[in-house]
């Protein structure tokens, strides 16, 4: 699968807008549907906006399997979610996490 058929997969799969992947990323909606429609292939740092947005690496954005291993779907879920989220809610996710959990300690 192209570049440019994988992200616009990725971002229907997940019922993402243009508009509101352009609101997320800080890419301009018209470039995102040029990139989608395979008519320009963006710079690493702007696919990296992109893929994170929708919760996801490079790394796994590239994956020739597409798969991606976590141990369940409650936990991709878990983990696309909190990639989105700024350091400050990451930190208070976590402590979250860590007080219902029990495990406090840093």
């Amino acid at each position: 699968m192209e570049l440019h058929e994988r992200l616009k997969k990725l971002r229907t799969d997940q019922g993402i807008s243009v508009y509101r992947l352009a609101r997320m990323s800080d890419v301009s909606e018209n470039y995102i549907r040029i990139i989608e429609k395979g008519n320009n292939q963006p710079s690493v740092q702007v696919l990296e906006k992109l893929v994170k947005s929708l919760g996801m690496t490079l790394a796994e954005f590239f994956r020739d399997d597409e798969t991606i291993l976590y141990p369940s779907c409650y936990e991709k879920n878990l983990i696309q979610a909190a990639r989105k989220l700024d350091a400050q809610k990451s930190e208070l996710l976590l402590s979250l996490a860590k007080a219902l959990s029990g495990n406090e300690s840093p």
